[in-house]
This record gives C-alpha cells, structure tokens and sequence, in this order.
C-alpha cells in the first residue's frame, strides 16, 4: 500500500520507518532533557539561597547579631511573600522581618522569585491528601525554603545571639529544602525535588549552600540546635 502522491510523498512503511526513528531518539533524549532541567533547577535554587543569605547576614549585622524572635510559624514566616488578591501575583510581605534586608529589594519584581524554588513540587504524602496538598510550598508559604524555628524562638525573651551556638556553623541548617525538616522528623511527607530521594539544597550558619542527603534524627544524643547531626550530613552517594 502506498500514499504517495503524484507531487511526491511518503509510502506508508516509510511513514512508519520514521516514526519509529523519532520515537527512540525521544526515548534516547528525554532521561538527558530531564537530568539538564534538575541540575539547572538545583543550581538555581542554590544561588537562591546563596543570596538569601545576605540577607541573614545583613539582619543579623543590623540587630546586635540576634536571630527575629517569631511565635507564629517561625519556619515559613521570617521571609517570603504574600499573594495578591486581585490577580494572584506575589509580592514581598514586608511585615516578615528578613525581607527589608534582602539585596535586591528595592528592585521590583526581584525579591519574590529568590523564595520560589523552581523545582518546588509542595510537600505532601504519596496520595496527595496532608501538606500543601496540590500547591506548591511557595504557594502554601510565600516561601519555598523552610527556616530552622530553633533559631527563631528566642532566648531569655530576646532573639538568639549567633555567637550563644555552640554547634558548629558548618553543620547548623539555617534554612532549605524542606526535605532536611520532614526526613529529619519522620513525618511521612515528601518533599524531595531535585531528583535523589531524601537530598535537597541546605544553607549552613556558615554561608555554605550544599546539596545533602537527609537521614532520620538519632531518638538520643542530637544536638538541640543541629537539624543534621554531622555523622548523618554527607553528600549523596556518599558514606
């Protein structure tokens, strides 16, 4: 059988031939468009949280080197946005006390994006039914980066001084992917979404921004101010 015309055409089994050649260079293709798409999503949210960090830096330089106190939501609410009523557009919340210290502030449209990870899928369990649900965490949050509320609760009625932690900077998760929060506490959620099970993009007390993988909290001997035990902080794959 042929469905070639008379200005010229293809035959059906050379119809047949080429879609079977596009179909596997796609089967080929698509595994490498899908692991170039996580690792640009995970080098931008880690520059995200790299210039976040400035503005930790910035607020603590600017108040006597002590953390916001914070009683509602401490882990979502010391930065990030809130969402227009109108059009539903986000922009930054100014009554969340990291934003006025953000590096780009003053520039309109620029502050919102460095609290959205765009991998951010939203926390949830495998059917979808506690968390964020069908919304993403920024959508749920303001924030896709969930802060470490040990830091933000206060001590002796005031904000936490940094140089009151004894824990190592390095090893002390100042804010991240939510994964360090819901591996670390066994809580059933999933909100891995960069493309290894249990590991995201942690910011350190330090300034170091580093892609981790989580393992549950040990039930005895784990630092009050130290999310990650460091015998449990290594990069993927590691040991």
């Amino acid at each position: 059988m042929s469905v070639r015309s008379g200005r010229g055409g293809f035959t059906l089994l050379e119809l047949v031939i080429s879609l079977t050649v596009v179909g596997g260079l796609l089967v080929l293709l698509l595994p490498a468009l899908t692991s170039a798409r996580t690792s640009s999503h995970r080098a931008l949210c880690m520059g995200n949280q790299r210039l976040l960090n400035h503005a930790w830096e910035n607020y603590l330089q600017s108040n006597d080197e002590r953390f916001p106190v914070l009683l509602v939501q401490p882990s979502w609410r010391y930065g990030g946005t809130r969402f227009s009523p109108l059009d539903g557009a986000p922009f930054l919340d100014y009554n969340r006390p990291l934003n006025r210290y953000l590096p780009l502030h003053r520039l309109a449209g620029s502050g919102e994006i460095l609290y959205e990870c765009p991998a951010d899928r939203g926390i949830t369990d495998a059917q979808g039914r506690i968390g964020t649900g069908r919304r993403s965490a920024f959508e749920a949050f303001g924030t896709s980066y969930r802060a470490n509320s040990q830091l933000l609760a206060g001590h002796a009625g005031r904000g936490l001084r940094r140089d009151r932690i004894t824990t190592s900077a390095s090893r002390l998760v100042l804010m991240g992917d939510p994964v360090w929060f819901e591996v670390r506490e066994n809580t059933g959620r999933i909100a891995s979404w960069h493309g290894v099970l249990n590991a995201g993009n942690m910011l350190f007390l330090d300034g170091s921004v580093r892609f981790v993988t989580i393992a549950p909290k040990p039930k005895v001997g784990a630092a009050v101010f130290d999310p990650l035990a460091p015998e449990l902080a290594f990069p993927p794959g590691g040991n």
